[in-house]
């Protein structure tokens, strides 16, 4: 079987980078474009399945590429924006994604995509890796590397081996991004590492030297977590 050709196009490099790391999880290597014209010499040339396309760039845009392409891959659009949800979807775009978004936002795009092109895709394996926006930069933080998350209103600083972050995300973001199986919300105001847990004593655990509480609605199941 030929293998899948998909490409992801986005004036913004470290925007790159997060789609073509997430797409690595379904062994697919995507051609990165950083503009527009690039992007659209290219697609006129060779026959792509699969296409990310961001909408704000300079010089040609993302919805000026999509009116402009002789045929029609699977499309995703990706934005910060969602003003244009309406015109994407009557352009019949496969999807919509709002920047930034989680792993499993992305598992949901390509679920649709598999169902799209009715053919499976493999199987894809917890990420090594995810991106956090701080101070207006993409941070790649290795998973093995994360302590646990705190909710500060609307940020999470998240701590790590050796440093800590904080996004303007929501808990429920971040966690969101992690793999299920190495990590538990344990309270409204924090997700740990299951892993980097030292003691469970009475309704906290400890981390490193860190003393964090844990819901009583959540303690059984975390004691089942940590005794599997």
């Amino acid at each position: 079987m030929n293998r899948l050709k998909c490409m992801v196009v986005d004036d913004e490099p470290l925007a790159l980078d997060v789609v073509a790391d997430y797409l690595q999880k379904w062994d697919i290597h995507p051609v990165c474009c950083e503009n527009g014209i690039e992007a659209l010499q290219q697609l006129q040339n060779e026959h792509f399945d699969l296409l990310f396309l961001d909408i704000e760039m300079p010089g040609l845009n993302g919805i000026g590429l999509l009116k402009s392409l002789t045929y029609r891959p699977a499309v995703v659009l990706t934005t910060a924006y969602r003003d244009y949800a309406v015109e994407g979807f009557d352009l019949e775009v496969l999807d919509y994604l709002v920047k930034p978004f989680s792993f499993s936002r992305m598992q949901q795009t390509m679920e649709k995509f598999a169902r799209w092109r009715d053919k499976p895709l493999p199987v894809a394996g917890a990420p090594e890796a995810i991106f956090l926006k701080v101070d207006k930069q993409l941070i790649q933080v290795p998973v093995n590397d994360i302590l646990y998350l705190e909710s500060r209103k609307d940020y999470v600083r998240v701590y790590t081996i050796g440093n800590e972050y904080l996004c303007h995300l929501t808990l429920t973001d971040v966690t969101a991004k992690l793999p299920p199986e190495k990590f538990l919300r344990l309270h409204r105001s924090y997700t740990v590492a299951l892993d980097k847990i030292s003691l469970l004593k009475d309704n906290c655990v400890h981390i490193r030297g860190k003393t964090l509480p844990v819901s009583r609605e959540l303690r059984m199941e975390l004691k089942r977590r940590l005794q599997r």
